[in-house]
């Protein structure tokens, strides 16, 4: 069917249609709105009539929070998305006069779906408006659909709402042009000498300067003001761009936002694709995701912004590092209680608990000057004190007949943090405040036994039913320095592994050069009887289809005869191809790494201490990240 027909079509369609039949707003979505797309050609599984979205808005009611229609560019529902997204639909009653709140509804919707098109409609009255991401709507449509029985007005109608009008549509296109409408603006502005010399104060000077927690880094483009972390309570910060066109936006991002969105991909352009709030949309254009704002910027501009975030967040994840490993946290599970911050350290029966609590009660170190005497009253937590030092603060977490042993974050580590220096390393110890390791070490061989050795004549308990679900957890791993056993990899290796097996973006091959060469100089020398080689050398030819598929049809290589000396020289391969990129899909750093774990798990391996400390160097700074980002990033994405 020519397009001249399908119009045809649709007009005849609105001009037997009688909007009398519409009673109510379902009326208007299913005798009107439907049929109307069917006429305009979209298919009926490209439309959804709801889409899960967050309900934050505090300004839209939950009466307010419903989407009629949307319609998208595909039937697929796993790509239904913002990406795909066409045009959003809102039905009122008939004989509703007051299109302004759909409006302002459609208009909310739209920051997250990024529709082309909104249309709001009550079956006698058409309103539709573009959507712009960076400026105001803009009106295309606002008739009496009795006016789309004229040819001239209904094929206008048909043309800019079709399906096919809009599939083919590529939003960055228009905000390209947008962005070039915006630069242009700025330019000719910057050109007449009576404004240039005002424009030319407008940048901001550039500086970096720290007061404790609160750090100001500034290029001439972008300021970012930011409170850095104490301890495990949150930091934020702002941005602000020195840019006619953005001059006097401030936008704020939060503690979540800052560890799941900006803290990787640190240290990379912004065009290899390993920061996840950046998208590029021409040769010097980027898109910018920040919290609830997006924006177009420059080259320059993006690169000043990438630079503010890269010492910003730098200095927020050593603020979290730091602490961590002062007070050797990182083999703990965080938990936060009703806003109890701390770690878990081991579980314990609940009567032994309840023993440990009532020893540390009656041992108040006000009340005696023994040994023991070292605990201050609490109401349901144990405070390990002198009365003038704290040490630790034990909080009980209860389920059933199991009671979970919290480490507790408490105002007393925070306050040497307000210092902002690194004096307050020198108070943790033995003497000053104990780390996590400390006090759990000091529960389970001091200090429990010494409670069920006081109440065990009084109470006549069993020692062995109290402690049979003391859960002393699994043998911690061996450090890597100290890694002498090949096999004691093979826990690191899995946990690198599965942080790349989540990890959305491009990896900078800076982090990946000394891995894959020193475990790929590790694994040489295994027996080529090793098993699993169809696991082994499927992986790395997956590795490679990636690199060069053009090269890789099945009938120019032999995919079945494949052995261990040709997945070697394929992990080769991949050394020399990192030394000429600057980036590396992280699919490709996942099947690697599993290929190196089948090795060391399955394979007859010579190797030498030579080899075996150059893996264990490599391997060091990689695991440091994954722990991090598993630990602070993932949580938040």
């Amino acid at each position: 069917m020519s397009i001249s027909e399908s119009i045809k079509n649709f007009i005849k369609w609105i001009q037997a249609f009688d909007n009398r039949i519409l009673q109510n707003e379902y009326d208007v979505e299913t005798k009107f709105v439907l049929p109307m797309f069917q006429y305009l050609g979209y298919p009926d599984k490209c439309r959804q009539s709801k889409y899960p979205l967050k309900r934050s808005n505090s300004e839209i009611s939950e009466k307010k929070l419903e989407i009629a229609l949307i319609y998208f560019a595909t039937d697929n529902l796993i790509k239904q998305n913002a990406d795909t997204s066409l045009i959003i639909v809102i039905c009122l009653e008939p004989h509703t006069t007051n299109f302004q709140q759909a409006i302002e509804q459609a208009k909310f919707y739209s920051k997250y779906l990024n529709p082309i098109l909104f249309l709001i409609t009550n079956g006698y009255h058409i309103n539709v408006f573009k959507h712009h991401h960076y400026h105001t709507e803009e009106s295309t449509f606002d008739i009496n659909i009795n006016l789309l029985i004229n040819h001239d007005v209904g094929s206008d109608f048909y043309n800019k709402l079709s399906f096919d009008s809009l599939k083919n549509f590529d939003k960055n296109v228009n905000k390209v042009s947008r962005y070039t409408k915006i630069n242009l603006l700025e330019k000719s502005i910057k050109y007449h000498s009576n404004l240039n010399a005002n424009l030319a104060t407008t940048d901001f000077q550039p500086s970096i300067n720290q007061e404790g927690n609160h750090l100001i880094v500034v290029k001439s483009k972008v300021l970012i003001e930011c409170n850095l972390p104490k301890a495990f309570s949150d930091g934020n910060c702002n941005i602000q761009f020195s840019s006619l066109i953005l001059r006097g936006l401030k936008i704020n991002l939060n503690h979540k936002y800052i560890l799941g969105k900006l803290t990787t991909g640190l240290n990379t352009q912004p065009h290899w694709g390993c920061r996840q709030f950046i998208k590029q949309l021409d040769n010097n254009i980027f898109e910018i995701f920040l919290g609830q704002t997006t924006i177009i910027l420059s080259e320059l501009e993006t690169l000043e912004l990438c630079f503010c975030i890269d010492i910003v967040c730098r200095e927020y994840k050593n603020s979290i590092i730091d602490f961590e490993t002062t007070l050797e946290t990182w083999k703990f599970e965080f938990v936060d209680i009703f806003g109890i911050r701390g770690f878990h350290l081991f579980s314990v029966d609940s009567k032994l608990w309840d023993l440990m609590q009532r020893f540390a009660n009656k041992f108040n170190y006000a009340q005696g000057k023994s040994e023991w005497h070292l605990f201050h009253q609490e109401d349901i937590s144990i405070r390990v004190s002198r009365g003038i030092r704290d040490r630790a603060f034990i909080f009980p977490k209860n389920d059933a007949d199991i009671t979970h042993i919290i480490y507790e974050i408490n105002d007393t580590h925070l306050q040497f943090l307000e210092r902002g220096d690194t004096s307050w390393r020198q108070e943790i110890g033995p003497l000053g405040i104990w780390t996590a390791k400390y006090t759990k070490q000091w529960l389970l061989e001091k200090y429990i036994p010494k409670v069920l050795d006081y109440y065990s004549q009084q109470f006549k308990l069993s020692k062995e039913e109290l402690l049979k679900s003391l859960e002393k957890y699994q043998c911690e791993l061996t450090p890597i320095e100290k890694i002498n056993d090949i096999k004691e990899l093979i826990p690191y290796l899995h946990d690198i592994q599965s942080w790349l097996n989540i990890y959305f973006e491009n990896i900078a091959t800076s982090v990946l050069h000394a891995y894959y060469r020193a475990f790929t100089d590790l694994v040489r020398n295994t027996d080529s009887s090793v098993t699993g080689i169809d696991y082994i050398t499927g992986n790395l030819r997956r590795v490679e289809w990636g690199n060069a598929p053009e090269k890789f049809s099945h009938n120019s290589i032999d995919w079945t005869n494949w052995n261990f000396k040709d997945a070697i020289n394929c992990l080769d391969r991949q050394i020399a191809r990192l030394n000429t990129c600057e980036y590396e899909n992280s699919l490709k750093a996942d099947l690697i790494t599993r290929t190196f774990i089948w090795i060391i798990e399955n394979g007859k391996i010579c190797f030498s201490q030579a080899q075996l400390n150059a893996a264990k160097q490599a391997l060091l700074p990689l695991w440091e990240q994954t722990r991090f980002e598993m630990r602070h990033v993932s949580p938040n994405r």
